[in-house]
C-alpha cells in the first residue's frame, strides 16, 4: 500500500508545468521532450495499475507497452479535452478486459505480497505491518474483478470517481458502489483480522 499512497504524481496540471493535454498535443506535433513528461508522469501509475490487475510481470510490462504505443498511435489525432488521465486509463482497463477475455474469461484471483516494509521499526513491528500488509493484499486479491479495478483505479492512480466511471465505461453511481463495496470488504476483513 504504501506505493498506493505515492502513485498520485500523475496530476494533470501542475503549476508551472504544461497540463497532459499541452503535452500530448505538443507530442502530436513532434516534441519528443513533451512524450518524455507524459511517459515520465504515468509510467509507475499505469504499470502498477497493469501489474496489480493480472499479477505478472512480463503480462503486465507487455500491456503496458502496448497501451504506450496506442498513445503514440493516437498522438496526432488526440484531441485534448482535459481528460487525458481518464483516457490513459480506459486504455489500461480495456487491454486488461482483453487479455483477461483471451486467457480464460475471468480475472486472476492469485494473491501477491510483497517484500517486508522497510522502515526502523523493531522486527516485531516489522513483523506486524508485514502481516497486515499481507492480510490486505490477499483481501484485495479476493475482491470480484471490478470493485479490485476501481480500488486501484481510486488509491494508485489517484483517479476521481467521475473518472473511474468512464474508464470502467459505468455510471458514477456505480463506480461510487463498487468502490463503497470494496472498501466495506477491506474494513470487515481488517476488522476479523484485529
Amino acid at each position: 500500500m504504501a506505493a498506493a499512497l505515492t502513485a498520485n504524481s500523475a496530476s494533470p496540471t501542475v503549476i508551472g508545468q504544461k497540463s497532459d493535454d499541452q503535452l500530448m498535443a505538443a507530442y502530436g506535433r513532434d516534441d519528443r521532450t513533451a512524450f518524455d513528461e507524459l511517459y515520465n508522469r504515468y509510467k509507475d501509475p499505469l504499470y502498477g495499475y497493469l501489474y496489480r490487475n493480472c499479477h505478472d510481470e512480463s503480462v503486465a510490462g507487455e500491456m503496458f507497452q502496448d497501451v504506450w504505443l496506442r498513445i503514440i498511435a493516437a498522438s496526432r489525432q488526440y484531441k485534448p479535452q482535459g481528460r487525458f488521465r481518464s483516457w490513459i486509463f480506459t486504455l489500461a482497463h480495456n487491454r486488461l478486459v482483453d487479455f483477461y477475455r483471451s486467457v480464460d474469461g475471468s480475472p486472476d484471483t492469485e494473491e501477491v505480497v510483497e517484500e517486508a516494509l522497510a522502515g526502523g521499526d523493531s522486527p516485531e513491528r516489522r513483523a506486524e505491518a508485514h502481516e497486515t500488509h499481507a492480510n490486505l493484499e490477499a483481501v484485495i486479491g479476493e475482491l470480484p474483478f471490478a470493485q479490485r479495478q476501481a480500488f486501484y483505479l481510486r488509491e494508485e492512480c489517484g483517479l476521481a470517481v467521475k473518472e473511474i466511471a468512464a474508464v470502467q465505461d459505468i455510471s458514477v453511481e456505480a463506480a461510487k458502489s463498487r468502490l463503497r463495496y470494496a472498501y466495506a470488504r477491506l474494513r470487515e476483513a481488517l476488522r476479523d483480522k484485529s
